[in-house]
């Protein structure tokens, strides 16, 4: 599976940020914050397993919507299915919309809040 490890992350310069992502470390870091807390609400009883970590969650949306790469292209470097692809981008931009840190999505249109 193809994963930005947590360690080189942290060692990304803000230039790396705006080179990989398009936001800020700030932003990167607000929004994965924000994912984290929105989990551990919808799992309060029972955490849930999955494949894919929150940081990946978060960066293969990212990358979603700043290379403008398809689902498809995704799913097969995160050796995944398109539709655990595409759940986690509707899940982080939902998310991230509820939580006023997204502005406008391409796939996700609605606010539940």
């Amino acid at each position: 599976m193809r994963s930005i490890p947590e360690q080189r992350i942290a060692e990304f310069q803000e230039q790396d940020y705006q080179l990989y992502f398009g936001i800020s470390k700030l932003e990167f870091d607000r929004m994965l914050k924000a994912l984290q807390e929105a989990y551990r609400q919808e799992h309060k009883r029972k955490t849930h397993f999955t494949k894919i970590s929150m940081m990946d969650k978060l960066i293969l949306t990212l990358i979603y919507r700043y290379e403008y790469r398809t689902m498809e292209s995704i799913a097969k470097e995160y050796e995944v299915s398109l539709d655990t692809i595409a759940d986690n981008v509707h899940w982080v931009e939902r998310t991230l919309l509820n939580a006023d840190i997204l502005q406008t999505s391409v796939t996700c249109v609605y606010k539940t809040n």
